[in-house]
């Protein structure tokens, strides 16, 4: 079997009590602080994410209602426009129909200042015929033969003008 060497266990024992010592004095302590200084900043990494999510969630949210309320203010937009480009429409319909009932008017005045123009120089056409007729008639003879050549030559006379 195996033989023991009890100086060897003994000197072996010694060493071990003596590493642990020494590893508890001066190593655990610094081991223990570097554990709890990366425990630390785990933890403070975790908060700070979390931080980050809370904040991001909220920047979301305001951002969609930013979103909803440009939205809205574009709806608002689109429909001044559109009752103004309506107003403006109607705006242009009621000048151009008070612009033609301007122009239907001045020609309904223009063709009645025609027509009196015409029925002045008619009445003055009619008077000069008749006084010409009537110095006619007073030269001429008063009986039928000579009223009848008197009208027929008129006539004829008025045919050519």
């Amino acid at each position: 079997m195996i033989a023991l060497n009890q100086p060897l266990i003994v000197y072996t024992a010694i060493a071990f009590f003596l590493l642990v010592v020494l590893l508890g004095k001066f190593g655990f302590g610094p081991i223990v602080q570097m554990l709890d200084a990366r425990e630390r900043k785990i933890r403070e990494s975790i908060e700070q994410a979390e931080h980050a999510r809370l904040e991001a969630e909220r920047l979301l949210r305001d951002y969609e209602e930013k979103l909803t309320e440009a939205r809205a203010e574009a709806q608002q937009f689109i429909a001044e426009g559109k009752q103004l480009g309506e107003n403006l429409r109607q705006e242009i319909v009621a000048k151009a129909d008070e612009e033609a009932k301007r122009m239907v008017a001045k020609a309904d005045e223009q063709i009645q200042r025609d027509v009196e123009q015409a029925i002045k120089e008619l009445r003055a056409e009619v008077g000069n015929i008749s006084v010409e007729l009537a110095s006619k008639v007073i030269e001429a003879e008063l009986d039928k033969n000579a009223h009848d050549k008197l009208i027929e030559k008129y006539l004829s006379e008025v045919g050519r003008s």
